[in-house]
């Protein structure tokens, strides 16, 4: 039996940040393995190891969680490749700039999550919102947003490594976005996806700029 606690008495800003943090992180496992509708509050907090209480005092209801962990999801795809890109660059010696790329690229969309365990909740948010009228505009705003950060990205990182886009740069984005939501789908079903799928397509799009040097 999981031990409950009350966080509602909690007074201090640290300690209801680690609640809400843990109520997170379990709702994203609960989801990834019974589905948002399927779950209920009740298991959500059973497996963060809190009461209802502490749920209902961080959030409004579970598509207020659902907004949460869809910005959380961003927020964290963003740093990941943010930091990849940085600790490449930094690195003695250089990296390829084919390989800059496609490293940050695979940093954004991993996260440093369970492959399947994300793969899985990002799908189920996905159908969520698509389902709840009231939750499609903000879940839109969230995906352009992540687009956008994405696009910053790839975009220094191509500046950086001397490449740049064969096809329109939205279109770039769009091509190498759809080639990740095809590696999720082979995740879900295979123990290796093939990794070489986004590398193949970065390449097909891009090229030297003149006179760059890498």
């Amino acid at each position: 039996m999981t031990h409950l606690v009350d966080a509602d008495a909690a007074p201090l800003t640290a300690r209801r940040a680690l609640t809400r943090d843990r109520l997170l992180a379990a709702a994203s496992s609960v989801f990834a393995e019974r589905g948002i509708i399927g779950a209920s509050v009740e298991e959500v907090c059973e497996a963060a190891g809190f009461t209802r209480g502490a749920f209902y005092s961080n959030f409004a209801d579970k598509d207020e969680l659902v907004l949460v962990l869809i910005q959380q999801s961003i927020a964290g795809q963003y740093a990941a490749a943010e930091h990849a890109i940085a600790e490449a660059t930094s690195a003695p010696g250089g990296v390829d700039a084919e390989d800059l790329v496609s490293h940050a690229l695979t940093a954004f969309v991993s996260a440093g999550r369970s492959a399947r365990e994300s793969i899985l909740t990002e799908q189920e948010l996905l159908l969520y919102a698509a389902r709840r009228p009231a939750l499609r505009e903000p879940y839109l705003a969230f995906v352009a947003e992540c687009d956008r950060q994405l696009a910053g990205l790839i975009g220094d990182a191509l500046r950086f490594a001397g490449l740049e886009f064969t096809v329109p740069f939205d279109q770039a984005i769009g091509l190498l976005t759809g080639a990740h939501r095809q590696v999720q789908i082979q995740a879900l079903f295979a123990d290796e996806p093939d990794a070489r799928l986004m590398h193949s397509l970065l390449m097909a799009i891009t090229r030297r700029v003149p006179g760059a040097h890498g």
